[in-house]
């Protein structure tokens, strides 16, 4: 690969990251959990189910010897499909 066709790759790149993270900042005005963690709506999930999670999650990236910010990265990602 030429250095121009790099350069050009590494723009698009950053174009589509900078879109978004732009309209992840629009659409995300609140912690991502706040909204879903609703107690007074019982078919919602609870801070301790997702506690329940959390603690399952590192039982088993500690079992397999996984980096355990994997949880951090599938926790986040958790939440943000759940607050949708």
């Amino acid at each position: 690969m030429l250095p121009m066709e790099l350069s050009r790759d590494t723009e698009a790149v950053a174009d589509s990251l900078a879109a978004m993270i732009m309209r992840e900042h629009t659409n995300a005005s609140c912690s991502y959990y706040e909204g879903y963690l609703n107690s007074s709506d019982p078919n919602l999930i609870t801070a301790d189910d997702r506690t329940a999670l959390v603690d399952w999650c590192y039982c088993v990236v500690d079992h397999f010897q996984f980096s355990r910010e994997t949880v951090a990265s599938a926790m986040e990602m958790f939440d943000r499909f759940l607050s949708c």
